[in-house]
Parts: structure tokens; sequence; C-alpha cells
């Protein structure tokens, strides 16, 4: 059996405040997991008060340097992200350094292990798969309770428009915000009067008005109004007493909040709350607006935005598209890439391929690469890792706890009764308030089960991962969570170049 020499990297950043992360609960994690499992600890590594996506930190470049002198052939880490908060980085670590310098890998709480004879783990990739379809499916049930909040009136957003704030007494309810309506009305009827988008943000500018984020107190704060700001000002109903229910989505894998551009699910509930602008003036501005708007150009997405480069000079490959008469159509399989189209004098790569002759290729190539996937044993590693990581579900076993412990202390309580420990009034005065409690955990238990978020659904999972395998479901999205970079040489010459 092959000996371990184990190092044992430990991080925390400045911002990190959090107790599950400090160096000490790391320390124990890692220590233990090596103790029970018979490895050798060597060494440790401690980068304390330092960013995941810095490339070089005092411990980690220690770390690095004895994995190349041959100090240490195992590296254990709390998880991934103690590492690197750096994708392309993580592929480098985990792909080509640990490998090439036949070093065993360890995430402890991820369920990561390389193992002995390195090969890809399909956690990771499939972690990640699971992240973004099956948790975008379980979300919906989140969504839809916010919905019936904004049906219902309630203000379910976290910061409230420029020109109003949330009521101190209710936080699902917003009022107008006397410091700043007399701008919004102001910005309204600059418009009517004839001045554009830029001019007002111009004056509000030389006035030195706080932007909305500023006065907001936003944490990435505009110093400067523009016309964006003003267009969004002037479009919103807002300020007419109305809300848009489904003017943002939000992405619960990433936590990013995005603005939802199918004006057809857009739905707007009339006189929610005071507001600011007359609809006569706000329906005279749409009016301007409509006859000020001209045709936008329709921008063209693809399925390898961003990914393909250039084999010789290692640029980013110009993508050329070609569009019939009318401008505002394409034409399907022409689109192509091209390096002489932007690099004439820099670069002598003679190389030429169609678009869909180039994802073809990748659409193999990634079905090769999740081909290596073992479907049950993923399976089952992703279901390990979300019982453990999962914070609804460590929230239900914690309250289920609670309700065992309130079930015996009803049975303590009826003893002591019984045995003229406490008078019948005492006992029924203590009984209440641990029904009462039983009642509250119940409901919290059940509203936790109702989001879905604690019932991992194996057939769904599996269904996933057959799909993905089979080459379904490729989006850029996904593909950038797996590829780091697509290098064309001629000859339709492919070389892929994997985060995983």
């Amino acid at each position: 059996m092959k000996e371990y020499r184990a190092g044992i990297y430990l991080r925390l950043s400045k911002q990190n405040s959090e107790d599950n992360n400090s160096i000490e609960i790391q320390r124990e994690i890692t220590t233990n997991y090596a103790i029970k499992n018979g490895y050798n600890v060597i060494k440790e590594y401690v980068d304390n008060g330092y960013s995941g996506i810095l490339d070089s930190r005092p411990g980690l470049d220690k770390m690095l340097v004895d994995i190349s002198r041959g100090l240490i052939n195992m590296v254990i880490v709390k998880d991934i992200s103690r590492l690197t908060r750096n994708k392309n980085k993580t592929g480098w670590y985990t792909e080509i350094f640990f490998p090439d310098n036949d070093v065993r890998f360890i995430s402890v709480t991820e369920f990561i292990d390389s193992g002995e004879r390195y090969k890809i783990d399909d956690t990771i990739m499939l972690r990640g798969i699971a992240n973004q379809f099956y948790i975008t499916d379980i979300s919906k049930k989140i969504r839809a309770n916010k919905m019936s909040m904004k049906k219902a009136g309630q203000f379910v957003e976290n910061t409230a428009p420029y020109g109003y704030k949330k009521a101190e007494n209710d936080k699902h309810k917003v009022v107008v915000d006397d410091e700043v309506k007399t701008i919004i009305k102001n910005i309204f009827n600059m418009y009517i009067n004839g001045k554009t988008a830029s001019q007002i943000s111009k004056y509000l500018n030389d006035i030195n008005v706080e932007t909305p984020s500023s006065h907001l107190k936003m944490k990435n704060m505009a110093i400067k109004w523009n016309a964006e700001q003003i267009n969004d000002i002037l479009r919103n109903p807002f300020y007419i007493g109305n809300t848009i229910l489904n003017k943002y989505e939000t992405n619960y894998l990433t936590k990013r909040c995005m603005k939802n551009k199918k004006k057809d699910n857009l739905i707007i509930k009339e006189n929610t709350h005071e507001p600011i602008i007359a609809k006569e003036i706000y329906n005279k501005v749409q009016e301007i607006k409509k006859n000020k708007r001209t045709e936008k150009v329709v921008k063209h997405k693809y399925l390898l935005r961003d990914l393909v480069y250039c084999g010789n000079c290692k640029r980013k490959i110009q993508y050329k598209l070609h569009k019939s008469s009318n401008k505002q159509r394409f034409l399907y399989g022409s689109a192509s890439f091209n390096c002489n189209l932007l690099y004439k004098d820099k670069c002598d790569n003679d190389m030429h391929i169609k678009e869909k002759d180039l994802n073809e290729i990748v659409r193999i190539e990634i079905i090769k690469r999740l081909s290596i996937i073992e479907t049950e044993e993923a399976i089952k590693k992703i279901v390990s890792y979300y019982e453990v990581n999962n914070t609804n579900m460590k929230k239900v076993k914690q309250y289920k706890n609670e309700l065992e412990k309130l079930e015996r202390k009803k049975i303590i309580l009826y003893k002591k009764k019984c045995d003229n420990y406490m008078t019948v009034e005492e006992f029924k005065e203590k009984y209440e308030i641990t029904k009462e409690k039983l009642e509250q955990y119940k409901n919290l238990i059940e509203q936790l089960n109702q989001e879905d978020t604690c019932n991992l659904d194996e057939e769904k999972i599996r269904e996933i991962v057959q799909k993905f395998k089979s080459g379904n479901y490729m989006s850029n999205n996904f593909l950038k969570e797996i590829i780091n970079r697509i290098e064309v040489y001629p000859e339709n010459r492919i070389e892929i170049i994997f985060n995983l």
C-alpha cells in the first residue's frame, strides 16, 4: 500500500466571518479525517486573511513548492473553495498540477477523493449539473410563494425603488421617500418639456444630486447619473402606484437577480402603494418615448460564445455571422470562425470552420467526456453531498430533534403531576407552553418540506445525468462550466481544454 505524506491546507478570507469556516473548524475537520483514515500529516499550511481569488498566497505557495520537492503527496482541504474560488484554477490543480506530481487530493465535506490512481471525479462535474438544473427546478415553489405575496399587494424585494423606502413597521409595505420624491417629479417634467435622458442626467450631475444607488447605500454605488438610469425611472410604472410582477428573475443557484426580458410574462398589479407621479404625466412620457423609439438590432447569441481561440496566436477568434437581405434574419448554419478576419497581419493561421461543424465536434467530445461518469455511483455522491450541505435539510433535522425533546418533556411533566411534584395548575401552564412550541416546530418542518428542497428525487437526478450524457441540454453557460477554451487549427483540428 502506498505511503501517504499529507499536507493540510487551511484558508480564511478577511470578509469571511462564518464560524463553520474558521481556521479552527477547518483544522478539526481535516485533521480528524486524516486520523480516521490513517494518513500521516507531515505539514499544515495556513492562509488567514487571504481571498480565494488570489493565485499567490504565502501558505499556498509553500505547499506548491513542497509538492514539487516531493515532501508531500496528499493534499487535504475542508472544501475546494478553501483551495481556490477560481473555477479555471480548480481545473488546473485537479486536472494538471496534482496528477503531474502524483498527489492525491481530498475535499472532506464534498466527498471528493482523487484516489490512488488519478481520474476525473464525477462529483465535481455532476454537482454543477445538479446545481444548474435540479435546484432551478425545485426553486419554482419559492418563486410561486413570492408571486402570491406580490399578487396580494405585498412588497417582497430586498430594496425599494428609488423614491420609496420600506415602512418601518411593515417590511412588506413601501412608503414615499420624501427626501427624493421631488427629484422623481422633476425628471418626468423635464422630459415632457423636451429634455433628453442624457441632458437630464447631466443636469443632475451638475447640481450634485446623489445617484439612486448612492442614496440607497448600495455596495456598488454609481458616482454619476447616466441616461440609462433616467430611462429606467421614466419607464417604471411603480411611480404611479403599480407593481410589476415577474419583473426580475432570481437564479437560486448563483443568487443573481436579473431583469426578465420576456414582456409577455410581466403582470401589472395596480394601486399597490402611494403614487409619486400622476397617471396622465406617466402616460404622456410613454407616448413621447414610443414616438422616439428606433428599431433595435437583434443580438445573435451563439453556443460557443467566448470559448473559441486560435491555436496559433491564442487570440479569441472572430465570429462571422452571415445575414440575409433582411438584416433582422440570419441564415442558419452560415456563421463561421476565422482568425484572419481580425488579425490579418498578426496571425498566419489559415483556418476557417463553419459554426455548425464546430458545434458538432464539441458536442461529440462532450459526450465522450461525460461517458466516463458512473451514473449510479455519481447519484449516491450527489445525494450524500446535499444531505450534508443542504441548509434546509439541516434545519429539518434540528427541528425534529427539538420535537423529540418536547415530546419527552410532555411525558416528564405528566409524570411529575401524577407523582404530585407539581400542581395541576402548574402542569397545565407548562404543558400548554410545550404544546405551543411543538406546533411551531411542526409548522416550520412542514414549511420547509413544501419547498421541496429537502426531498431529493433520485429519479430526477438520474434523468438529468442521462440527458447530459447523451448530449442534450448543451448551453453556453453549461459549456463554460466544463470547458476552459477551444483551440482551432488548420484542417479543422480542434483541441478542447477542459476545466474538469
